[in-house]
């Protein structure tokens, strides 16, 4: 039902949009409704005085599964091209300072007249939304917010409504129906329905609306809104980087806490050190295939081989001269030379070399681009290796640099019982993608650790819910949510379990079998690793046993292919009688109609959406059986651009935040 402001009330409206011109107003600040004035604008909104003033809505009429909604918008010209021209780009969208605190929309709000359904809304606020990848300028998602100029206005508690124009999703179902099984599964999600938008006269397309993720979502999922919001777009639980969550509402001390909670978790605990930084090492490039594998055993005389300290490999340019020792520094050997690299550790173990079944014996490494791990002979771990490595192999994919200096834990305990009292070595051979790479390093760190990851984390994050969560993402091949690229999601702190809740959004790049910004080889398709939340929890093996068995469970009472391909069918059928003609919904551009009919016309391919769905539970059966895969790439901090200067209010905390994470996690600094 419409919610009316305390000092004005909902009169009738003539079917006209009225105009001013404003001077002086910053674009943040919006703009004052308009005067009224006889002369209308063209387009403007088709309702009768009759239909307005008889006619209610109520939210749940706002999401029909049935039926599309009419959405027509009538605004000045002027304005609307305001709107549409209005984008964001890369450096603006990542700036460094969104560590600090979350970036101002570059959006601002004009005045429009909202007819839905033929109840009309006058003098609401507008402005287009998106990141990056919904920008358009013929076809723009949109934001209305309902009392931006009467304060008050609601609908059943909804007061900003959005509608997103598929930019992403050619089959116009991702949304629909991902949402749908979210909240199927029993995962919060909004509610989503369709709409047929026009502006001042001329039809849009298909538009999805979607829920915003606001109080009236929450109260139905968690029972009151008592608890705190934030939203993460392309951010993380990193050291650093609490203040980077928008907060949307609730106790901003409480949720920071909590926040800061996380990622001590997250950052875990050092354990003792077996090899580190004060190891040395011997190093040789092979020449031929001489040694076979009888340089990783630790009979094996290494005394004719070069000696240095720990950290190998070579930099051309700026990154990881720090981390190498001087005398591993085989940039005149490598570069434009080779791409292989052997390393040896010695250690000592006491006369009791069993480790305590409480403790992990992890590998901790940083490396660019792979690598091949022996303990005393025997193979216990690789990343971006063939699997039969010769002594010129090289590593089957690169490895980003900001991945590149995070330690990468491997769990290598089930290879405790090669450990022996005396000596011991750790053989690893180096990696690169090729020998014209620009870079190349090795730092290898051996340490047990009793530190429970996965308890930790379940102090602050209820983890029954993030693994339903965490599995419908990797089910629905989501790559551009919160396990698959650290966007597109809310994270909510319920006032109750003081703990966190995860809740989907931007989903229009569901239902994708490969990730469109991501395709490393061999990257697993049934669970996604790039959040670190999802990382750090996924190598255990313990975990990965726990995720299988969600997986599996949603997949035997939720995923009816049979269902789901009616409910294609169904839609489809729904869809295509207000489907705009292909080429003709966006307006001429520099005077060549061909290049503004490409850009503005709306695609559609419901077959794609068709296939995934017939194709999807036996792809992911063929690859968790009979285990998950292991896999151990571990995220790199979110991208910035620009320098990485904290307020100054802000820099001894922010300093010091990173400093501890570093501290916890036995880290190197960065530069």
């Amino acid at each position: 039902m419409i919610g009316q402001g305390n000092d004005s009330t909902c009169a009738v409206l003539v079917c006209a949009v009225i105009c001013v011109a404003l001077c002086g107003c910053s674009p943040r600040q919006g703009r004052e409704p308009p005067q009224e004035d006889p002369t209308p604008v063209a387009g403007a909104v088709n309702v009768s005085p009759a239909q307005t003033a008889g006619a209610e809505l109520t939210a749940d009429g706002l999401f029909p599964q049935d039926r599309v909604l009419d959405v027509q918008i009538a605004l000045a010209p002027k304005d609307w091209d305001e709107i549409r021209f209005q984008t964001r780009d890369f450096g603006s969208a990542l700036n460094a300072k969104r560590k600090y605190q979350a970036l101002q929309s570059p959006y601002s709000y004009v005045v429009a007249d909202v007819s839905i359904d033929g109840v009309l809304f006058a003098q609401v606020g507008l402005r287009k939304k998106g990141f990056l990848g919904s920008q358009n300028i013929f076809r723009p998602s949109l934001k209305v917010k309902l009392n931006q100029y009467e304060k008050g206005r609601h609908i059943d508690g909804l007061k900003m409504l959005t509608f997103n124009n598929n930019q992403q999703d050619v089959t116009l179902m991702s949304q629909f129906m991902g949402y749908a099984f979210f909240n199927r599964v029993g995962v919060p999600a909004p509610r989503c329905g369709y709409a047929k938008v026009s502006v001042n006269g001329t039809y849009l397309g298909i538009y999805t609306h979607v829920e915003s993720v606001r109080k009236p979502l929450v109260r139905r999922e968690f029972g009151d809104a008592q608890g705190t919001l934030y939203e993460g777009t392309v951010v993380d639980f990193f050291a650093g980087w609490s203040k980077s969550f928008e907060r949307e509402f609730g106790d901003a001390e409480l949720g920071q806490g909590k926040i800061k909670s996380l990622i001590a978790a997250l950052d875990g605990e050092r354990g003792e050190v077996i090899i580190g930084a004060t190891n040395t090492a011997r190093a040789w490039i092979p020449q031929d295939g001489g040694l076979g594998d009888q340089w990783t055993d630790i009979e094996f005389d290494d005394s004719q081989w070069k000696q240095g300290g720990n950290g190998a490999g070579y930099e051309t340019g700026q990154g990881y001269q720090e981390l190498i020792d001087p005398a591993f520094d085989f940039k005149s050997e490598l570069f434009n030379r080779a791409q292989s690299l052997y390393l040896r550790f010695p250690f000592e173990m006491a006369e009791t070399p069993a480790l305590a079944a409480s403790h992990r014996l992890l590998l901790r490494l940083k490396y660019d681009d792979g690598y091949v791990a022996y303990l005393n002979g025997s193979r216990v771990a690789s990343s971006n290796a063939p699997a039969e490595p010769l002594w010129n192999s090289k590593a089957t994919t690169g490895h980003a640099d900001s991945q590149a200096l995070r330690y990468e834990d491997r769990d290598i305990s089930q290879y405790r019982d090669r450990l022996r009292a005396g000596s011991n070595v750790l053989a690893l051979q180096v990696l690169n993608v090729n020998s014209t790479s620009t870079d190349m390093l090795m730092v290898a760190e051996l340490q047990q650790n009793a530190f429970d990851y996965e308890a930790a984390i379940s102090e602050v994050v209820d983890l029954d819910a993030f693994f339903r969560f965490w599995a419908v993402e990797g089910l629905l091949g989501f790559w551009d949510g919160y396990s698959g690229n650290r966007n597109n999601y809310f994270v909510y702190l319920d006032a109750g379990s003081g703990k966190f809740h995860f809740i989907p959004w931007g989903a229009d790049s569901l239902f994708e079998k490969y990730s469109m910004i991501d395709r490393t080889p061999n990257m697993p398709l049934a669970v996604k690793t790039q959040g670190r939340i999802a990382y750090r929890l996924y190598q255990s093996e313990s975990v990965r046993h726990r995720y299988s068995r969600t997986l599996r469970d949603i997949l035997d009472r939720h995923w009816d292919e049979e269902t789901l391909l009616a409910e294609v069918d169904r839609i489809e059928a729904l869809l295509v009688p207000v489907l705009p003609d292909l080429g003709e919904t966006g307006p001429a551009d520099g005077g060549n109609p061909e290049r503004g009919r490409r850009q503005g016309m709306q695609r559609f391919d419901p077959d794609r959406i068709r296939e995934f769905i017939r194709t999807r539970r036996q792809d992911l059966l063929d690859e968790i059986t009979p285990e998950m895969p292991v896999w151990v790439r571990a995220p790199g901090l979110p991208p910035i651009i620009g320098p990485d200067v904290p307020p100054d209010d802000e820099g001894a905390a922010a300093t010091e935040d990173a400093a501890a994470g570093d501290r916890a996690a036995g880290e190197e600094s960065q530069k």
